[in-house]
């Protein structure tokens, strides 16, 4: 079983059309990703249990990242807030694998305390499933 390590893991967005890693980050995190489902329970169901189906969709889920931040290496994220657009967007791990996706929106949140540096989070909503 492969163990990947940590360090080494890219996150990248496009600026100006290439893949730019997004520097000072010290976490990522993925999750959300998901198959839809309803609840299709009826009156004539003899078991206790609820029964769920599949819609056929998929939902792509988010990805934050956090790190220490720094308005000139960070303008990427604060420009597609006031600008918003679809970007190309990827995360490249330590062995070379790579998840590719859009992003539709972006947040930010700074946080400023006190024997710490300035660190920041950003969640990223995807448009698609990533490229597993």
């Amino acid at each position: 079983m492969a163990k990947i390590k940590s360090k080494g893991t890219v996150f990248q967005v496009s600026v100006s059309s290439l893949l730019t890693a997004v520097a000072q980050l010290t976490d990522i995190s993925f999750s959300g990703a998901e198959v839809e489902t309803f609840d299709c329970t009826t009156l004539s169901t003899t078991d206790a249990g609820k029964e769920y189906s599949q819609t056929g969709y998929s939902e792509p889920g988010e990805l934050s990242i956090g790190g220490f931040f720094d308005p000139s290496l960070h303008g990427t994220i604060t420009s597609n807030i006031t600008t918003p657009a679809e970007v190309d967007c990827a995360v490249v791990f330590a062995d070379s694998t790579t998840w590719t996706f859009k992003s539709a929106g972006m947040s930010l949140d700074f946080t400023v305390a006190m024997s710490d540096g300035v660190k920041f989070t950003s969640t990223l909503t995807l448009t698609e499933l990533p490229g597993w």
